[in-house]
């Protein structure tokens, strides 16, 4: 079985590195990934010479061997690549995409086939080889949503595949999904909630530590180096205690806040402060995916 990667991004190759860093494909298995640059591919072919790979840049040669295509690209790109390789693909073919923001019925009007979508996240990136226990390697959240074409066999090997290196978490019952109806709904907004938390989060989480780290170097003769891993550390060390031990938010703050104490000060602060901040920035995101649904309209539906 051959399966294609459209698109050799930030998203894509993360996906297409760690199936090879992992051994995910099978003796009869071949993975073909297209880009439109093959200088991209430079790295990867020397890293992995001998591996069932094959690249190009034509995206008609993946749609003519794949039955499985995963397409990574821009979201405005999508409806291009789907017009671009249409005439080669067939009633068989399931597309896997990660564009954010697409809906299935945004699609439907020029492709009604097998659709999966898919959001993963770069913390899912797989950094070690495959020694290390399935456990230990699944990092970050990946979202999952089938279309009711995909057959149960197809959506258990995009959810297995992803796995492998993440946390699947699945959105709407497949059985019970009608994609004609899904953006009529503006309070059901799990997937948009679900892709702020665990796509965008790693950036809001390393714009936090850079102010917080620039912050305490701008007032300390510490280097930002060293206060960086510190914060690092840190974190790493609060998660795994409040997942360890199963403490909640406030058990950690209650434990290592005094009344009247340095701590206290700095939690009162934020408690005041952060809520506003947390509130506006998911506003905001929630904001910008309806323009990206009236633009995604304009472009797909009329």
């Amino acid at each position: 079985m051959k399966i294609g990667v459209i698109g050799y991004g930030n998203m894509g190759s993360m996906i297409v590195n760690n199936i090879l860093k992992l051994n995910l494909l099978l003796d009869d298995e071949e993975l073909i990934v297209s880009n439109r640059h093959l200088n991209k591919f430079e790295s990867l072919i020397e890293e992995y010479p001998e591996e069932n790979l094959n690249i190009t840049s034509d995206n008609k040669e993946v749609a003519t061997q794949c039955e499985k295509i995963l397409i990574s690209v821009e979201t405005p790109q999508f409806k291009e690549i789907i017009q671009e390789i249409k005439p080669f693909i067939n009633e068989k073919t399931h597309i896997i995409y990660t564009c954010a923001g697409l809906n299935f019925s945004h699609i439907k009007k020029f492709y009604d086939g097998k659709l999966s979508l898919v959001i993963p996240t770069l913390a899912s990136t797989v950094t070690s080889n495959n020694s290390i226990s399935s456990l230990a390697r699944r990092k970050g959240v990946t979202l999952v949503k089938h279309n009711s074409k995909v057959e149960l066999h197809e959506r258990l090997f995009v959810e297995d595949l992803f796995n492998e290196f993440s946390i699947v978490k699945k959105i709407d019952d497949p059985i019970y999904f009608n994609e004609e109806e899904d953006n009529l709904h503006p309070k059901d907004n799990e997937l948009e909630i679900s892709t702020i938390i665990s796509s965008c989060g790693p950036a809001f989480i390393a714009m936090m530590i850079e102010k917080f780290a620039q912050s305490c170097t701008d007032l300390s003769n510490l280097s930002k180096d060293e206060i960086e891993e510190m914060i690092l550390k840190t974190v790493i060390g609060t998660s795994m205690l409040k997942d360890d031990q199963e403490l909640s938010n406030w058990d950690i703050i209650n434990k290592v806040a005094t009344k009247k104490g340095i701590t206290q000060e700095g939690v009162d602060l934020l408690d005041k402060k952060f809520n506003k901040i947390s509130k506006d920035l998911v506003k905001t995101l929630l904001n910008r995916y309806d323009e990206v649904n009236d633009e995604m309209n304009e472009s797909y539906l009329n």
